[in-house]
């Protein structure tokens, strides 16, 4: 059997029964929703401990968060294993088991306003011609100032709605990669421990490098973008340590 396949094979019948019997999306939901509370939490008590530079603790929190993500996988490995595994007993290493009834072959891989104010301007001219020209005068002069304004207003609630959408996007690709990640998992950090000492010359792989391989990525990418948000809004709004300051800075101006 060839070392490369045989992994495939394995990964691809535990990702059949996991979507048949385990429900992995709506766990890894859950798993995606813990580890967004713990970044929540984290930012919070860094800003309590004074570290206010919105774009550090954003990134400090994200850190915080994948240690987490990377414990709560951990945790699903020691628990949910033996419901996914063949094998009664773990632990021991007894007579291989006859083959498979799984298929075999390859598998699909798979987180204001903002009160600037619209411009106005004054200018000394006769009254005749204020009131005579005043149309001419407010067309494109106006509607620039208007536009300026507008556009400044949008600024910060564009940058939010942006960060919510890169945020949910991210956690959108971990949940619907559950499946094959849950089955790689399995593989790696329960089947490496007696399936592959019956099957000789497998790929063997330790569960956290896999777990870092499938999901690092989308977690550095998303903290970078948010980073890069804390960075805009505290130089939009100089003295703002949070989303909550900028916000209330919008509500004032508007």
């Amino acid at each position: 059997m060839h070392p490369r396949y045989s992994r495939l094979h394995e990964i691809h019948r535990l990702r059949v029964r996991l979507e048949r019997d385990g429900f992995p999306r709506f766990q890894m939901a859950l798993l995606v929703t813990i580890t967004g509370i713990a970044g929540f939490i984290a930012s919070y008590l860094l800003l309590r401990v004074g570290l206010s530079e919105m774009w550090v603790r954003y990134l400090v929190a994200f850190g915080i968060a994948y240690s987490v993500f990377l414990l709560l996988l951990w945790l699903w490995l020691r628990t949910r294993a033996e419901d996914y595994t063949d094998l009664p007993d773990m632990s021991e290493i007894g007579p291989s088991p006859g083959p498979s009834s799984g298929s075999g072959g390859g598998f699909n891989g798979h987180g204001g306003d903002f009160g600037g104010g619209g411009a106005s301007g004054s200018f000394h001219a006769p009254v005749d011609s204020l009131t005579d020209g005043a149309t001419e005068v407010g067309g494109p002069v106006g509607e620039a100032l208007g536009a300026a304004g507008q556009a400044e207003e949008l600024a910060i609630p564009l940058v939010l709605l942006v960060l919510v959408g890169v945020l949910l996007l991210s956690s959108l690709f971990v949940i619907y990669s559950a499946p094959v990640l849950f089955a790689e998992l399995l593989v790696d950090g329960v089947l490496a421990a007696s399936l592959y000492r019956r099957l000789r010359g497998l790929e063997t792989r330790h569960w956290l490098e896999t777990a870092v391989r499938r999901t690092f990525w989308p977690f550095l990418l998303t903290a970078i973008f948010t980073a890069g948000a804390g960075w805009a809004m505290a130089l939009y709004v100089p003295g703002a340590h949070s989303v909550g300051d900028v916000l209330s800075y919008a509500r004032k101006g508007s």
